[in-house]
């Protein structure tokens, strides 16, 4: 493992390099007021000679396991990233707002500079591949291609563009400061070796932005034991079907997510105990250290019936009582009105 101080825009800007996100990794999920915190950190590394700490960027060089076909081109680098996406997605759309912005008010030198530096390897290869899910959404945004269906859309990518764009509008910004903010924004790189176990690492993130829910981690646990190309088979049949038939719950999904999978736990493996959702995870972790014998994919699959049954009928008695196990009082996290339409 090696770690050093260094810019984001030299992470981005690396020549010959492509970012990739590994499947056991969820999709894009920062909001506004994420969004917010780094314009806030961006414009004040601007006004700071010694730039502004912003978090971790751990990778590891030569892909495994990561999303979609990435198209690099020979003698390009391909690199896993392990922590970081979030960010690195989202000063991604940072950047394409401003090239778009500097396009239009006619520099299109600047725009070109930008989008070859920053946004491709190569012309019509994306510096960034996310996910299988995010992918089409994002290259609407970098390469004007047709954006997808509705249903398909990543709307928080959408967001993320249009809050970039009017930020960059404001009279009071121009890309001399951005760029320099984007310059002095710091982070510690961290590369993984051969024998760091990048899924471990995962695991144990938890920085500035969303934690790590249930699913994200037990699908990382999981998919560490296969290779690359297994990895992608088992998240197109098991995984992103959960993650399609889950979205329909919206903000709440991580609740919902955890209340299918100790419904499954109660059914299949009671010896998964968990009193409260934040004890969910180590239970599973515990039940799957002591059981090597279990074919992984035969408890994917029952995941995958027990989950997607869930999801279909949310309002069944079953499906309340986890409900209502998954909703942590005092905090409140959902109403009981609002969880089961009373």
């Amino acid at each position: 493992m090696i770690a050093s101080l260094k810019s984001i825009l030299d992470i981005l800007g690396k020549p010959n390099t492509q970012y990739l996100v590994p499947v056991f990794q969820r999709v894009y999920s920062w909001d506004r007021m994420q969004r917010e915190q780094l314009w806030k950190d961006m414009m004040k590394a601007d006004s700071s000679a010694d730039g502004h700490f912003t978090g971790s960027f751990i990778y590891r060089p030569e892909a495994s396991g990561a999303c979609g076909d990435s198209d690099a081109p020979s003698g390009h680098m391909k690199v896993d990233l392990i922590d970081g996406q979030q960010r690195l997605t989202t000063i991604t759309l940072m950047l394409v707002a401003l090239r778009d912005r500097v396009r239009d008010m006619g520099n299109e030198r600047r725009a070109n500079e930008i989008d070859e530096t920053y946004l491709h390897v190569a012309p019509g290869v994306p510096k960034l591949v996310l996910s299988d899910a995010d992918a089409p959404t994002m290259a609407h945004l970098v390469d004007g291609v047709p954006a997808p269906e509705e249903d398909d859309l990543s709307q928080l990518l959408i967001e993320g563009y249009e809050f970039f764009r009017e930020k960059v509008e404001e009279p009071s910004v121009d890309a001399d400061a951005v760029m320099r903010g984007l310059d002095r924004l710091r982070v510690v790189a961290v590369e993984l070796e051969e024998d760091d176990a990048p899924q471990q690492v995962f695991e144990s993130l938890n920085a500035k932005g969303r934690p790590l829910s249930t699913i994200d981690l037990l699908r990382n646990v999981i998919m560490a034991k296969y290779g690359a190309t297994e990895q992608q088979r088992l998240f197109d049949v098991y995984w992103a079907p959960i993650d399609e038939a889950f979205h329909q719950f919206g903000a709440e999904q991580d609740v919902y997510l955890d209340a299918a999978l100790h419904a499954w736990a109660e059914k299949h493996a009671p010896s998964i105990h968990a009193s409260k959702r934040s004890e969910l995870y180590q239970a599973f972790r515990a039940y799957l250290g002591g059981h090597d014998s279990i074919s992984l994919e035969e408890l994917l699959r029952s995941i995958n019936e027990g989950c997607l049954a869930f999801a279909a009928d949310p309002g069944s008695p079953e499906a309340k009582k986890h409900l209502d196990w998954a909703v942590e009082k005092p905090q409140g996290l959902i109403s009981q009105s609002k969880l089961f339409g009373d």
